[in-house]
């Protein structure tokens, strides 16, 4: 599968569907942080307890614990950070526990573009980016502002777990919490990859209003139109390894649910391996939404 690479953008979305949908889509990116594009805590020891002054290393990267402001204005350096293995931030193995504390992170370089994955549970939050402080309720607060130069996205699933999305040079960057949870602090410049579904293990299933994240890519689950009237919300889409797409690995099993892919930049072409195995397809390209019997409908 060949994809030519595009101007980056922060709002280029494409979904594609259908009732028994077996998919694999490609589209490419660029990850240059070293040594392996996230800091996700792997490399730490479990039950270790960080407190204010403290420092430490992940992926290359060093983390300093800072004060953190509450709500009301006043500082605290009496807050802790520890590695934990419960995944309240929506990733996998290792996070950390953001206890009324403040984590810096010195990627060493301009980062073009984060992302990281968080779960918040009560209390304020501090966010800082390229100098640029913040104090809010809650990261959805900061959803489409210009902070530090960069727009702040936020992602949320119902499940109380979020992805915040910075698009724009990072120069320096800091985020603390009361009730914080935090894991995969990516460099989000896509790169010359794939979308696989390699990501997550089988058989692990997703429903409308829920979002995953493949590749780098934040994929959610949105509504599915039947042909010719009508709609649901009850589909979903489960992990599998059956192959029926004609990939490798393992695929997607799409069954009354869209699937709507943020690449964060546009592309001049994307290539897909799929099987329909009955009923209609939902196909939406920047906002233009087909609704066809099948992908031979499409042809040109």
């Amino acid at each position: 599968m060949r994809s030519n690479h595009g101007i980056c953008s922060p709002q280029t979305f494409i979904t594609i569907a259908s009732i028994v949908f077996i998919l694999s889509i490609a589209a490419p990116a660029i990850g240059t942080l070293a040594p392996g594009d996230c800091v996700d805590f792997e490399s730490l020891t479990p039950g270790t307890v960080y407190n204010v002054s403290d420092s430490f290393a992940d992926s290359g990267v060093i983390i300093s614990a800072q004060p953190f402001q509450w709500a009301g204005g006043a500082w605290t350096s009496a807050g802790s950070s520890e590695v934990q293995t419960l995944n309240l931030s929506g990733g996998t193995g290792l996070d950390l526990a953001v206890n009324n504390i403040t984590l810096d992170f010195d990627f060493g370089r301009d980062v073009e573009g984060l992302r990281l994955l968080f779960g918040e549970y009560g209390g304020n939050i501090n966010l800082t980016i390229n100098g640029d402080f913040r104090n809010e309720s809650n990261f959805p607060t900061l959803h489409g502002q210009i902070v530090g130069g960069t727009l702040v996205e936020v992602f949320m699933s119902p499940a109380g777990f979020g992805v915040i999305r910075i698009t724009g040079v990072v120069s320096s960057f800091s985020v603390g919490g009361q009730e914080l949870w935090i894991d995969d602090v990516c460099d989000s410049e896509p790169a010359l990859d794939c979308v696989e579904f390699e990501d997550h293990p089988y058989p692990q299933s997703f429903s409308y209003g829920q979002f995953f994240i493949d590749s780098g890519v934040i994929i959610e689950l949105g509504e599915f139109f039947w042909f010719p009237t009508g709609s649901t919300i009850a589909g979903s889409c489960n992990v599998d390894t059956f192959q029926i797409s004609g990939g490798a690995g393992q695929d997607v099993n799409s069954n009354n649910i869209n699937l709507k892919f943020d690449f964060g930049c546009m592309y001049g072409r994307l290539d897909l391996h799929y099987t329909n195995l009955g009923g209609n397809i939902n196909v939406s390209v920047n906002g233009a939404l087909a609704n066809v019997g099948n992908m031979t409908d499409l042809h040109l």
